[in-house]
């Protein structure tokens, strides 16, 4: 057909259109997965395909029990942007726009393909130095190696590459872990080896939290797709993470829609199989050639298949994140409570020296050689009185009455010492065996966490529970807890609830102090505070470091 003279076409240069197309490739994991899913979507009709893949610092070779190719599929296979030959026989494949043959140049220098279909065998190979002797931008011939031989080699094909381009060299592992995670569509129709060693995709063990349909103002654009999300037990690592979009089992892109980094993301797979992608026809197209796993968000099906999405995953992100707090809070709680135990102990410890320090100073007498009952007993531990074991001492003294003051029972203010000791032969008990009056009181202090928000003070002392807060929301100590990393096991935070203990319970000493009368002048109650506080924290640290 003839033109015009001022006609403008548009053109194409072919070679430069083939090294634009091979830049998406762009790693040796991109390059083997694409000749790996060639081969996967070559394979026979109701066979299970074997790939071969051989990985050396030379060379990739990708080898396939396929159909093979012909001279003339070979033909189209070179043909850019040309329809994929599986496409053309109705099959749903990766390949679209028929850029796979460049990836090869994406990292390398040379391409062989060498492939056999019902016993002829045909080999070809394209280099860099072939693609740039075009540079008129006409099209660019393929070399023949091996042309429509006859052979009895079964049905597949081969692929190399090699003379690499740059400097790092093939990383075995992590081209198997790229080539893995993409073969969960081919379960049991495929086996896929690297070096020996077969990429087995596994599933991750997992809860499925909702299997969802669109409402139906959106089927009508999406269509009756079904969205899965699951949980896995473990946190996935990042290419695993999020919902596979896909279209006829083709992978399109994984996502989380916003939430990729919100705690308890690191949990959230599943899929949606979204086959109008494939076969839609829009202005906008969902997805292009580039390989880089992203639909196009400009897309009208796209749009809105993410819109629903993320409304379907912000749901499940809430629930989650509610109940790793729920369990957090259950399981933090449980570490307080041991922590407050452990600090309770300390301080009860302390408080029963100081009421017996107390009671033995109430009891003390002026009588030469006789002691109170509480602060007295013999060497094994025994104390005389409604006992059977025979000890060294025995009672003396008049019982302890309900009077106060004075030698005679009768009212005054200060408390009447009761039985002391004396030299004898009483029988008695083991101190603490028995409820009455020569048993030692026990402490009666608790200890608690409360979140009493940031405005109330870090502490403070019930005296009527005599129980000491300490307030989990003051800035103090929830910078504790977050320079602990958000556990209560963590030193900076056990180190800020000792210190604050401390404090508060010499404070709440003297209080008690106080209301039994037994510390009225100022500066005597500055003195026991700092002294107890002194006194306190060297237990405290001491057991902090133990």
């Amino acid at each position: 057909m003839s033109t015009k003279s001022n006609e403008i076409l548009v053109t194409s240069h072919v070679s430069r259109d083939f090294e634009q197309s091979a830049a998406y490739f762009n790693t040796y994991e991109k390059v083997v997965w694409e000749y790996v899913s060639n081969s996967l979507d070559g394979a026979k009709d109701n066979q299970q395909v074997i790939v071969t893949v051989e990985v050396t610092r030379k060379k990739i070779t990708v080898l396939d029990n396929g159909r093979g190719m012909s001279r003339g599929e070979l033909s189209g296979f070179f043909q850019m942007h040309g329809e994929n030959l599986h496409r053309q026989r109705g099959k749903a494949t990766r390949g679209k726009f028929g850029t796979g043959k460049s990836a090869a140049f994406g990292v390398a220098n040379r391409l062989t393909i060498d492939t056999v279909q019902n016993g002829l065998r045909n080999q070809v190979q394209l280099t860099r130095n072939d693609i740039k002797s075009a540079n008129d931008g006409g099209a660019f011939p393929v070399t023949h190696l091996v042309s429509d031989e006859r052979t009895d080699k079964i049905d597949g094909t081969e692929v190399t590459v090699s003379a690499f381009a740059g400097r790092s060299k093939p990383n075995v592992e992590k081209i198997s872990r790229y080539v893995t995670r993409f073969l969960g569509r081919f379960r049991g129709r495929a086996q896929v080896r690297i070096n020996g060693i077969t990429c087995e995709f596994k599933e991750p063990a997992h809860e499925v939290l909702a299997e969802v349909f669109p409402p139906q103002h959106l089927q009508r654009h999406l269509g009756k797709v079904k969205l899965i999300i699951k949980k896995s037990q473990v946190p996935l690592q990042k290419e695993l993470q999020g919902i596979d979009i896909l279209s006829k089992g083709i992978l399109h892109e994984t996502t989380l829609v916003g939430i990729e980094d919100g705690e308890q993301a690191e949990y959230i797979f599943g899929e949606v199989d979204v086959p109008i992608l494939e076969d839609g026809e829009w202005h906008i197209p969902p997805f292009d050639n580039t390989r880089s796993l992203q639909l196009n968000d400009q897309n009208p099906v796209v749009a809105r298949l993410k819109g629903w999405l993320t409304q379907q995953l912000k749901d499940v992100h809430a629930q989650l994140v509610q109940e790793a707090e729920d369990k957090r809070r259950s399981e933090q709680a449980k570490r307080l409570r041991r922590e407050a135990k452990r600090i309770r102990d300390i301080l009860n410890d302390d408080f029963v020296e100081q009421e017996l320090k107390l009671e033995r100073a109430r009891r003390a007498t002026d009588s030469a050689g006789v002691k109170a009952v509480a602060d007295t007993q013999g060497d094994d531990g025994l104390l005389p009185g409604e006992g059977e074991i025979p000890t060294d001492q025995q009672q003396a003294g008049n019982e302890h009455g309900e009077g106060n003051g004075g030698s005679e029972v009768g009212e005054g203010e200060t408390p009447r010492p009761g039985p002391s000791l004396i030299g004898g032969e009483d029988k008695g008990r083991k101190t603490g065996q028995k409820e009455g009056r020569q048993r030692r009181r026990r402490g009666v202090f608790s200890l608690d966490y409360e979140n009493a928000s940031q405005e109330e003070a870090r502490s403070r002392f019930d005296p009527e529970s005599k129980t000491i807060w300490i307030n989990l929301d003051h800035l103090q100590i929830a910078q504790a807890l977050e320079r602990s990393k958000g556990k209560t096991t963590g030193m900076q935070f056990r180190e800020m609830s000792y210190e604050v203990a401390a404090v508060e319970y010499s404070l709440a000493l003297e209080h008690v102090r106080v209301e039994n009368d037994e510390a009225n002048d100022p500066e005597d109650s500055l003195y026991n505070v700092r002294e107890t506080i002194d006194r306190i924290t060297r237990r405290l640290f001491s057991a902090l470091s133990k």
